[in-house]
């Protein structure tokens, strides 16, 4: 860990945060920070991470929950993904294929024949989707 002026820089790549509702089926699905504790997402919007697997399928609200914020993860699918596909998150924080306008959370590393089926992961936040050239 490099340190700056008495500063530390977190390497770590998952934090803890408070879960701000209870969260059923809660395991490898991204969550997103709403008044300073983490909620499942509305579709195609920006997220601060992926539960890890480890996760209890259910935590309840004001406990603590590991998220995974960057580098190579694991994610839940919400549909049939292909290695390649730049991903984008679902109502569920589920991991969909990423359409014009949705926030890029990451890349699949794997193919995930469909919903509720464990896909390799790279998280990048890399912007919103551009609209495809005509």
């Amino acid at each position: 860990m490099a340190t700056y002026f008495g500063s530390n820089i977190n390497e770590s790549p998952t934090i803890v945060l408070p879960v701000g509702e209870t969260l059923e089926n809660a395991r490898g699905i991204a969550l997103a920070i709403k008044e300073g504790a983490v909620v499942k997402p509305e579709a195609g919007t920006h997220v601060i991470g992926i539960s890890l697997i480890e996760t209890d399928e259910i935590v309840e609200k004001g406990m603590d929950i590991d998220l995974q914020i960057k580098d190579i993860g694991k994610w839940i699918a919400g549909e049939e993904i292909f290695a390649g596909t730049e991903l984008a998150v679902d109502a569920e924080g589920r991991a969909v294929a990423a359409k014009a306008g949705d926030f890029i959370v990451g890349v699949a590393l794997s193919h995930a024949s469909g919903a509720g089926t464990w896909m390799k992961v790279q998280i990048i936040k890399a912007g919103y989707k551009p609209a495809a050239n005509v």
